[in-house]
């Protein structure tokens, strides 16, 4: 079961959802169709569903933290390479690395920026 900081995310995870698929034109409208249906999909979803949705956010989340740290170091710099080029393999190298943590390296990232790690 989410609570508090978790649910919350799950919601505007949703809420965003709805906000880009939405057609309605009338911007205040839509925000308020939106949050209503937003509420209605998370308690239609199972809590399997709603941990899953939240281990994919976290998962963004670590790897932003990976490419940021590694963006503010000399790390895969190269003399010929160009900054787009850097980019590029820093992002391919986040995901890539998080894809090879193990439980426990997920779990201190997440204690690092301050999220709880739950498993499906």
């Amino acid at each position: 079961m989410l609570k508090g900081k978790e649910r919350q995310m799950v919601l505007d995870y949703l809420y965003q959802e709805c906000i880009k698929n939405s057609k309605d034109s009338f911007m205040s409208r839509k925000k308020m169709t939106c949050k209503i249906e937003s509420q209605w999909n998370y308690e239609s979803l199972s809590n399997k569903e709603r941990v899953h949705i939240y281990n994919a956010i976290i998962s963004q989340k670590i790897i932003t933290y990976l490419k940021e740290n590694v963006i503010n170091s000399l790390a895969i710099d190269f003399v010929n390479g160009s900054p787009e080029k850097r980019k590029i393999r820093i992002e391919e190298w986040a995901s890539n690395k998080y894809k090879t943590m193990s439980k426990a390296e997920k779990v201190a990232i997440c204690e690092i920026i301050g999220f709880k790690y739950l498993n499906n």
